[in-house]
């Protein structure tokens, strides 16, 4: 993880309280770079259809980046069903997501990452600006595997050459 890009606590849940980190492999698996974007990784915090398929992603890798912006974009989803979450369980999953994160490698959207973005978006004319962040900072760390759940971006990412993992809505 890149120094500075530890965030104050989000809210109640403790180390000891969430599950363990999703992303230890077991001994003898290949060693496995993983990036995830938000529509994928908010599956995690969700019961959502794709939900065991992150999972699953999410034990293989030996490790797992994210976008810096992904955090932000998380805490949004998460937030957005404020509604139908009680306040407990928003705050339970915000600490699960506060505690990941710590464990997760960050992405600087640095000049690199910003000059990678550009080049997407002339390349894939329909591509979201922030979909295009969350490629970049996968070729910028030398991710194995792109995780998303959106068709588009894992469309764009299979033409750049990222082995993707479309999580599929079931």
């Amino acid at each position: 993880m890149e120094a500075g890009h530890r965030a104050g606590h989000l809210g109640p849940g403790r180390r000891q309280d969430r599950q363990p980190a999703p992303h230890r492999p077991a001994r003898g698996r290949t060693s496995v770079k993983v990036l995830l974007d938000p529509s994928a990784l908010v599956k995690r915090y969700l019961a959502e259809p794709g939900r065991e398929a992150v999972q699953a992603a999410l034990a293989q890798a030996h490790q797992v980046a994210v976008a810096a912006h992904c955090k932000a974009e998380l805490v949004s989803a998460l937030t957005a069903h404020r509604d139908a979450l009680p306040e407990a369980e928003l705050l339970r999953l915000l600490g699960l997501l506060q505690a990941d994160f710590d464990d997760f490698e960050r992405v600087a959207l640095d000049r690199k990452v910003e000059a990678l973005s550009q080049a997407l978006l002339l390349r894939h004319a329909r591509l979201p600006a922030s979909d295009a962040l969350h490629l970049a900072a996968a070729q910028a760390c030398g991710a194995d595997r792109f995780v998303t759940a959106d068709r588009r971006q894992a469309q764009a990412a299979q033409q750049e050459g990222l082995k993707t993992l479309l999580i599929e809505e079931a």
